[in-house]
């Protein structure tokens, strides 16, 4: 769990009850970031890879809009969730003196990583937005489709995947015995899968990473819940 000494009902111990009271919303906004990222994903199916001009074709197609519509608002769900993770963890690991350097670097780069998502998602679904609103007289060659998306992509699995990483990797080891060890661990490997995020691949674990960190809130916040007040963990 993540620890935190609470020494009598001053001000301090309040900051924790009010943390461990959150634990399950930021658990549940882990959850969303992995869940929705990935069927938001799937729901759009923007082309990306290897080129096909059969596949750009179809994510631009009028039959194809709702469904961009519908992605669009899983992924803003999904970032929601991962600036609503953040925000704990930052409080969390700023409650400790010792870690409120760590907390803010933390912050700082799950928020820029955020907004790169947010940002990636836009241009990747920008596209075939344009065509929904501009009906048939919007007329863009499947190359033209293809690189806007992968322009997308950029955002998203560079600078956002990126940042994720190091702010995971500042958060595994800039609070030693803060976070159980084997989630620290599963931590470091979630920061480095997201610094190879250009690669693609390697950034599932980050959502891996966020999936298995929400329960484990949730999970953690339950168990509070029926602890007694002064009991020392927050999750």
């Amino acid at each position: 769990m993540l620890e935190v000494a609470a020494c009598g009902r001053g001000p301090y111990s309040e900051e924790v009850d009010v943390l461990r009271s959150r634990s399950g919303i930021a658990g549940l906004g882990g959850i969303g970031f992995a869940v929705l990222t990935f069927v938001g994903l799937f729901v759009a199916n923007p082309p990306g890879g290897t080129y096909k001009a059969h596949d750009a074709v179809k994510y631009v197609a009028r039959g194809h809009h709702v469904a961009v519509f519908v992605s669009l608002y899983l992924l803003m769900l999904a970032v929601l969730g991962l600036i609503a993770l953040v925000a704990y963890l930052r409080d969390v690991v700023g409650a400790n003196p010792t870690g409120i350097r760590v907390g803010r670097l933390f912050a700082w780069l799950g928020l820029a990583s955020a907004i790169s998502f947010a940002a990636g998602w836009g241009i990747v679904l920008g596209n075939a937005i344009a065509h929904a609103y501009g009906g048939r007289d919007v007329v863009v060659p499947p190359t033209t489709t293809y690189l806007a998306s992968e322009l997308g992509a950029v955002l998203i699995w560079g600078p956002g995947a990126i940042l994720l990483g190091f702010a995971l990797v500042a958060l595994a080891f800039g609070t030693p015995g803060t976070l159980p060890g084997w989630l620290r661990g599963a931590t470091v490997i979630g920061g480095i899968g997201g610094i190879l995020g250009p690669a693609f691949f390697p950034s599932l674990l980050i959502l891996i990473w966020a999936l298995v960190f929400g329960i484990w809130l949730v999970l953690a916040g339950r168990r509070t819940e029926v602890a007694a007040p002064a009991a020392p963990a927050i999750g």
